[in-house]
């Protein structure tokens, strides 16, 4: 299977114009994606930063190398809230600033125009619908939630549904991002504050918490934590979940391979992390890091935060 290929749209499915709010690594990721698959027709982009800032940083990537893509018919704006953004002709609305999470912020999204809002971070608003991997809510505003809640979810929905799962115990083995520092810096959680180049950080995650609101099988059975290590992209989902019966990894590993979608991927080959970058699935099972004792099964999958996330975001375009 290729984990990159094209997205799984519908023969009915047809060409959507598009913003984006917030050019940073979720939002330039969601605009190549776009570019590439020519599914969707990109109109807008609003950030704080300057116009050549946004193209150059567009073009040039360390991660995921260099881009070339005409955005000169792409309307650019720095405008500080989405009331103010012009996004005229725009049928959907990426918001990807991480910033605005409640409804009452992405109304005016609507009130200007666009038929539906996306956004890149799990809302504080409990009036948002929070979409699962693959799902097609009819809410106007929706919530892709998390790469990591995303790769939770795939990974239990189907030890739930072939198994039964009565606990889980999470760990997010998560590259660096954005928000942490390049040396020791005053943080209101301490240990977010340290180098994050050089250090493995233990972190508070919302993935257990965001996978409660996809589904309320889980409901008080599920706790995570998140780790967050010195690579630039690329996450582990390491989770151990407490089955009804015993199992064997074959059994599971079987499981996944019948189950896998745009979404969820499966490999045999010894993979680190390097070898997921720019791929677009939020799971990818390492059959070889599985491991069962009992009714117990742990279960690791690999997944590149910022294009399989992306991915999703397209998905509910």
């Amino acid at each position: 299977m290729r984990y990159n290929s094209p997205f799984y749209f519908g023969a009915e499915v047809s060409l959507a114009t598009i913003a984006i709010n917030g050019f940073g690594r979720i939002g330039r990721a969601c605009a190549r994606m776009i570019l590439s698959e020519q599914k969707h027709k990109l109109i807008a982009v609003n950030d704080l930063a300057d116009r050549q800032t946004l193209i150059y940083l567009f073009k040039y990537d360390s991660v995921h190398r260099g881009f070339n893509a005409d955005l000169s018919g792409v309307r650019f704006s720095s405008a500080p809230s989405p009331s103010e953004c012009d996004f005229s002709g725009a049928e959907i609305v990426l918001d990807c600033s991480g910033v605005f999470t409640r409804r009452a912020d992405l109304k005016p999204y609507l009130d200007r125009g666009a038929k539906r809002v996306v956004i890149s971070t799990p809302p504080l608003d409990d009036q948002i619908v929070l979409a699962p991997p693959l799902s097609a809510p009819n809410d106007s505003i929706v919530s892709a939630g998390s790469c990591t809640a995303n790769a939770l979810y795939l990974l239990s929905n189907v030890l739930n549904d072939r198994f039964g799962v009565k606990a889980i115990l999470a760990t997010s083995i998560h590259s660096y991002t954005t928000d942490q520092k390049l040396l020791d810096a005053k943080n209101d959680d301490w240990r977010r504050g340290r180098a994050s180049a050089i250090n493995i950080i233990p972190i508070k995650t919302s993935a257990a918490k965001n996978l409660m609101r996809y589904d309320s099988r889980y409901q008080n059975n599920a706790k995570a934590i998140g780790i967050r290590v010195p690579v630039p992209d690329v996450s582990l989902m390491c989770a151990t979940f407490l089955l009804e019966n015993p199992v064997d990894p074959e059994e599971i590993n079987a499981a996944y391979e019948n189950a896998q979608s745009a979404a969820l991927g499966v490999t045999r080959s010894p993979k680190v992390s390097t070898d997921i970058i720019g791929l677009w699935a939020s799971a990818i099972v390492d059959t070889a890091l599985t491991l069962c004792c009992g009714n117990l099964a742990s279960v690791s999958a690999w997944h590149d935060n910022e294009s399989g996330f992306a991915a999703r975001m397209l998905e509910l375009c």
